[in-house]
């Protein structure tokens, strides 16, 4: 169990959730037309400022022994990188607005910002789950998607929904086995990353179609 439990909170690590719901929004969406090419040139920027910059980042934490582990297993360490991943949502965001990317896209790293500054103030006195709250975010990239009929490709969506719900479900009991959070702190995290993002998405699209 605790090798199916290591191996998903690898899959779903909070370093590849945003490309993968980037992905997502691109390749499922109307913004599929503009082509593979196009995508492939938006995800590498993404990989950028949410695998690149943050892993080194914290890479460079570790080695100048400011954090004991790059997984960053204690709480008291957790907050230079987490403001690390802060500037590089920010870099993020600012790329996507600067190639109008103002629709749901900006909305998932807007509210991934905001999941963000919360995980950052809880983590003073709580663990709160970075892992769920970023699959909490992904989760509800895809439901405001689904909500706001911004699927291309209707038949997805049940698969979609379905492959987010599961894999919040392993990866929250992945978390649990792995003793790395409560049941409390995994719920809170994935509530706190879907609210923030569900509604940045949403808002995202209301006032790009309202200018």
């Amino acid at each position: 169990m605790k090798l199916f439990a290591r191996i998903c909170s690898t899959i779903f690590h909070p370093f590849i959730i945003p490309v993968a719901g980037i992905f997502l929004s691109l390749y499922f969406s109307y913004m599929r037309m503009l082509g593979i090419g196009y995508t492939v040139n938006i995800l590498l920027m993404v990989v950028l400022f949410t695998i690149a910059i943050p892993g080194l980042g914290v890479l460079m934490l570790y080695k100048t022994r400011r954090i004991t582990s790059v997984g960053l297993v204690n709480r008291e360490e957790r907050t230079l990188p987490y403001i690390i991943f802060f500037c590089s949502y920010i870099l993020g965001a600012v790329f996507l607005w600067w190639t109008n990317l103002r629709g749901v896209q900006l909305g998932y790293f807007v509210g991934g910002l905001l999941a963000i500054i919360i995980d950052l103030i809880v983590n003073r006195w709580w663990k709160i789950s970075v892992h769920m709250t970023a699959m909490g975010g992904f989760t509800g990239l895809i439901f405001a998607m689904s909500y706001l009929q911004y699927i291309m490709y209707t038949e997805y969506t049940p698969l979609l929904q379905s492959i987010a719900i599961l894999g919040s479900g392993a990866l929250g009991t992945s978390r649990i086995i792995l003793k790395r959070h409560t049941i409390g702190q995994v719920c809170c995290g994935f509530i706190n990353g879907f609210f923030w993002v569900f509604l940045a998405c949403f808002l995202a699209v209301v006032l790009q179609y309202t200018h």
